[in-house]
């Protein structure tokens, strides 16, 4: 029991150290987003704080961790328009969002979904500074052309279906480009996306994202859809290392969830 007490402060403490690294210009900044909608365990770590309970209202700075627990969905909302829904068992950074009004064509948006699901509604940077708008996955980079695309990571994996619009999905073996009413696989980094029917699909792999609500109140997962009982979210990918916060604070944190997820699970 004192073991466990002690690691788990230890963990926050290591995450935090790794925070204060970020640039003052980063803690000084205005939120460039914020959490619209809520429910279960959201929390939101940045460069002034650690890792806190997410609540409606809540700023969102750039360099920004959100995290979704077993139970827990967020609907985020950007300066530009742009929406990001995330299923229960995500992990997703803001890795650097810039939008100035006067100049929407100098917008960018570089995201990251590290583990879990994603809805993602373009705004304004996404129609008028296309090479600007990033999302990174373990085996990808997703850029769009004016999207309303869903993106999930399973078991290192990253699968896309596109509602509107189109996406590119890069990685080292090259770039495919998917339209509207298409799913794609990007398997691994050395073999380019493809597309895949419905039926090649792990079974309800989009269901919890496409029952989420962007305007309306939250429901909870869907029945089945947050997968098997077990950790909250797994380690840090090691394609996550040198996004930004560093890869030890991002696995301090993952970490601690897990230990929290666990020891809650262990004394029951």
């Amino acid at each position: 029991m004192n073991t466990l007490t002690l690691s788990l402060k230890s963990v926050h403490g290591l995450a935090w150290f790794f925070l204060t690294l970020l640039p003052v210009s980063t803690a000084l900044a205005a939120p460039v987003a914020h959490i619209s909608r809520t429910t279960g365990n959201v929390t939101v770590a940045n460069a002034q704080a650690p890792a806190k309970a997410a609540s409606n209202g809540m700023g969102i700075d750039n360099g920004a961790l959100v995290t979704t627990g077993r139970d827990g969905q967020a609907v985020i909302k950007f300066r530009d328009g742009q929406t990001v829904a995330l299923q229960s068992k995500s992990v997703f950074r803001v890795s650097d969002y810039q939008f100035n009004q006067a100049a929407p064509e100098t917008g960018q948006s570089f995201l990251a979904l590290l583990q879990g699901g994603a809805r993602i509604l373009t705004g304004v940077i996404g129609n008028r500074n296309r090479e600007g708008w990033k999302l990174s996955l373990p085996t990808a980079t997703a850029g769009i052309r004016g999207t309303d695309f869903l993106a999930v990571v399973r078991e290192s994996a990253a699968y896309f279906k596109v509602n509107t619009g189109s996406i590119a999905a890069t990685n080292g073996a090259g770039t495919g480009v998917f339209v509207a009413g298409q799913n794609a696989l990007a398997e691994n980094v050395t073999t380019v996306t493809k597309v895949i029917s419905d039926a090649q699909l792990p079974p309800g792999l989009f269901s919890e994202l496409e029952g989420m609500s962007l305007t309306g109140s939250l429901s909870g997962p869907a029945s089945g859809a947050a997968g098997p009982a077990g950790p909250m979210i797994g380690p840090v990918p090691a394609w996550a290392v040198g996004l930004g916060i560093g890869g030890a604070a991002i696995g301090a944190m993952i970490a601690a969830e897990n230990n929290k997820d666990n020891a809650t699970t262990t004394h029951h």
